[in-house]
């Protein structure tokens, strides 16, 4: 009798360290986004497996110049974005998936154009 005691004893106790050890590796971790050096302002949207940072860099409204850059801080596009709803900000910028399309927040997707409003070549 005392060994089935012991038994569920020590068969409760794993099952409630596996919990523990799942539960842990489920949660997310709040993690302070990275910051870049040379641009404190650029706005970092990924998680802990990669993400790119946006900079709003010249601003006129309703026309934006954005610098995307890669996680070491390296230029990977440049461009205007034309937002006529709302004035943008840093973090109003979502995702970019390397085409000419970058994402904001609300789900509204903006196209990455040259200065004179031709899109930008991507080449």
């Amino acid at each position: 009798m005392k060994i089935i005691k012991w038994a569920a004893l020590i068969l409760i106790a794993l099952i409630l360290t596996v919990g523990v050890v799942i539960y842990s590796f489920l949660v997310p971790v709040d993690e302070v986004p990275p910051i870049l050096q040379n641009h404190p302002n650029a706005h970092w949207s990924g998680a802990q497996d990669g993400g790119v940072f946006f900079e709003i860099t010249q601003a006129k409204p309703p026309r934006y110049f954005v610098e995307i850059r890669h996680e070491n801080g390296d230029i990977w596009v440049k461009g205007w974005v034309s937002e006529q709803g709302q004035q943008l900000r840093n973090s109003d910028f979502w995702g970019y998936d390397g085409g000419t399309v970058v994402y904001l927040r609300n789900e509204k997707q903006l196209q990455l154009e040259n200065d004179d409003g031709t899109p930008i070549d991507m080449e």
